[in-house]
């Protein structure tokens, strides 16, 4: 069963990795594969995991709107407030106007992804005249994107361990850089003990702790945790140190 951390931990994951979106209960458990059984021994409600995790509970906006009213009313708060709204903003002026879409509707309309609100805005105004400051802002939120993109595959190159871990009868394939400290956590509060089989020494612990992941997803249970047979293991020890 995981741990409270853990279940913030993989929200949190996914929400960087999706542009701050706020996951929901069913990407909760279909994506991250965390059912409810596992998540309600801490908490009654999942906008109270959202809240705990950092993010803002999603607003459920029934009005139908066009995607020029959303175009139309993005562009209006971004003239309004004079930059680029982040999502807070949007919900704050959600809160003072409930005509306004909620924040989760402009990006599930507009962009699943965080350059995709700025690139539809930019469609839509495309040989528009008029629309110089709107297209001047989008192009400078496109930018600090690609900018943070190259930055933050720089920062992924992290050394360290990937380690594969048991307990009971269930693997667990996770990276750390203090094996002592995360086999602790791991244990923290548990009935059954987690212990390592096989570690690898790494210098880009990040990609080759994805690359396990990826490998045996379809022997995964949920998050990190894998039902992985004698020769999975053995392929896993055939690695030692990756540098």
């Amino acid at each position: 069963m995981l741990t409270k951390e853990d279940i913030l931990k993989e929200i949190r994951k996914w929400a960087k990795e999706n542009g701050g979106r706020t996951p929901s209960e069913k990407i909760i458990r279909e994506e991250l594969r965390i059912p409810k059984w596992d998540w309600i021994t801490y908490w009654t409600k999942i906008t109270d995991i959202q809240r705990e995790a950092g993010l803002t509970p999603q607003d459920f906006d029934k009005t139908k709107y066009s995607k020029k009213d959303l175009c139309d009313e993005f562009i209006k708060l971004i003239r309004e407030i004079g930059k680029w709204p982040s999502r807070d903003e949007l919900d704050f002026k959600r809160r003072q106007n409930s005509r306004f879409p909620a924040s989760a509707t402009f990006y599930n309309r507009l962009g699943q992804t965080k350059d995709g609100l700025p690139l539809t805005i930019l469609e839509y105004v495309e040989g528009r005249r008029g629309y110089n400051d709107i297209v001047n802002i989008c192009n400078s939120i496109l930018g600090k994107y690609e900018n943070e993109n190259e930055t933050s595959e720089d920062d992924k190159i992290e050394s360290g361990f990937v380690y594969l871990g048991k307990r009971g009868k269930h693997y667990r394939i996770g990276r750390a850089k203090n094996l002592d400290q995360r086999r602790n956590d791991h244990n923290l509060n548990q009935i059954e003990y987690f212990d390592y089989i096989h570690t690898i020494k790494t210098d880009d612990m990040v990609h080759i702790e994805d690359y396990w992941h990826k490998r045996f997803s379809s022997k995964c249970i949920k998050g990190e945790w894998f039902k992985l047979n004698s020769s999975d293991v053995k392929a896993f020890k055939r690695w030692k140190r990756i540098v």
